[in-house]
């Protein structure tokens, strides 16, 4: 097959989770012998055309912030892509919501399409809702006022293609109770991760490098988020939950590792106000090569978060022997077993939050038989490999 994917992120270095996804979805799609090519944003001074482990990778200028680049994405991404398929024909194209990546690539002569679901715009609408407007950055105020747009062109996009792939079994009933996406039309394959990649790059060594790094003593037990600052996050959540937290263990510590934005100041705010900013370390976005020393440096990794599709930061975390407290929703409910592979807690509930942090973080048998099931539960069952597998079956019932 010759496949066309979209992607806003550049996949050389993600960003977040979709790039991430395109990333290795398309390298393992290479891998099985398939004609990949991949349009993604140019970003900086790379180059507009290179091949990385047999996918070619096309960039295309759309300069501005990000939300708000994306109309210039979708015209070049349309003209690029025309160029392509004039000379060599697509078999197929691939987009991924709720980016609207193939938004731009429109009209009657266009090969099959199969989208990605992560999440769905309604469902981000629903978890920041109730925020109030002085608590959003810049690319939240930006959505809220573009949702009536943005769900218009979701559905749209649901429409038009031949088959849905969701990546939990919690998005697909969504998508078929909400969005009223055909049963039929929806295929659930989870995301996955390179496992032997994040083990080499978790060692004990690394781990121990980064809290050099960062001025953390070894008896320090280290509690980190990891992502994108975003309200549905609820970073703040583990913010409040410190107090209690280090009643139970005064030398615990919260490290918040994502790129800094108006949420990031919020968390200070919150953190002084509370009387536990020593205990809190705010990192800027590192580079993708350094997750998993931070995974191995910490102790816990936590995910509080409102909404999720099927997050990659758990089953990294998982990988790398970190044992993960999570919020007991959708996506995260399929990646972890209670009290087997981690640990949830109610969204919101600081309280418990709390207390499922300072069992783990106290408990050694309980944490190291946790973090030994996850990793075989990962190993087993996440592997791009098996992904791709499933997702070149997608591909092949449609055409």
């Amino acid at each position: 097959m010759r496949l066309c994917f979209f992607c806003q992120e550049d996949v050389t270095a993600p960003q977040g989770g979709t790039g991430t996804y395109v990333r290795h979805m398309s390298r393992a799609l290479a891998a099985r012998g398939h004609d990949i090519h991949v349009i993604v944003r140019q970003v900086g001074h790379a180059p507009e055309f290179e091949t990385t482990e047999g996918v070619s990778i096309h960039r295309v200028p759309a300069p501005g912030p990000s939300v708000l680049y994306s109309p210039l994405f979708f015209r070049g991404a349309r003209e690029k892509f025309l160029e392509l398929h004039r000379h060599h024909p697509f078999t197929a194209l691939h987009g991924n919501l709720p980016l609207l990546s193939s938004w731009g690539v429109r009209g009657p002569d266009i090969p099959p399409v199969i989208e990605t679901v992560h999440c769905t715009v309604g469902e981000e609408m629903k978890a920041q809702a109730h925020a109030a407007l002085r608590s959003l950055n810049l690319n939240e105020l930006i959505v809220r006022t573009i949702a009536p747009v943005w769900l218009y062109r979701e559905k749209v996009l649901l429409n038009r293609a031949f088959r849905v792939i969701a990546v939990s079994a919690g998005l697909k009933r969504e998508l078929v109770e909400q969005n009223g996406c055909p049963s039929a039309k929806i295929m659930v394959i989870p995301n996955g991760i390179d496992f032997g990649w994040f083990v080499r790059n978790s060692s004990p060594d690394r781990g121990r490098a980064v809290r050099q790094l960062l001025g953390i003593g070894e008896q320090d037990l280290v509690i980190l988020y990891l992502g994108r600052l975003m309200k549905r996050k609820r970073v703040v959540d583990l913010v409040r939950a410190m107090p209690q937290v280090l009643a139970n263990l005064p030398q615990a510590r919260l490290v918040v590792v994502g790129k800094h934005t108006h949420n990031a100041t919020l968390l200070e705010q919150t953190a002084q106000a509370l009387g536990v900013a020593n205990r809190l370390m705010l990192v800027d976005h590192i580079a993708y090569q350094d997750v998993p020393a931070y995974y191995a440096m910490a102790d816990a990794y936590a995910l509080p978060s409102a909404y999720e599709g099927f997050p990659f930061t758990v089953l990294e975390a998982m990988a790398c022997g970190t044992r993960v407290v999570a919020s007991a929703i959708p996506g995260i409910d399929e990646q972890i077993v209670p009290e087997e592979t981690g640990l949830l807690h109610p969204v919101g509930d600081v309280e418990a939050i709390a207390g499922q942090l300072i069992r783990l973080l106290s408990d050694q048998a309980l944490a190291s038989r946790l973090a030994l099931a996850a990793k075989d539960l990962v190993r087993t069952k996440y592997s791009w490999d098996r992904i791709g597998e499933l997702t070149e079956e997608a591909f092949m019932s449609v055409l």
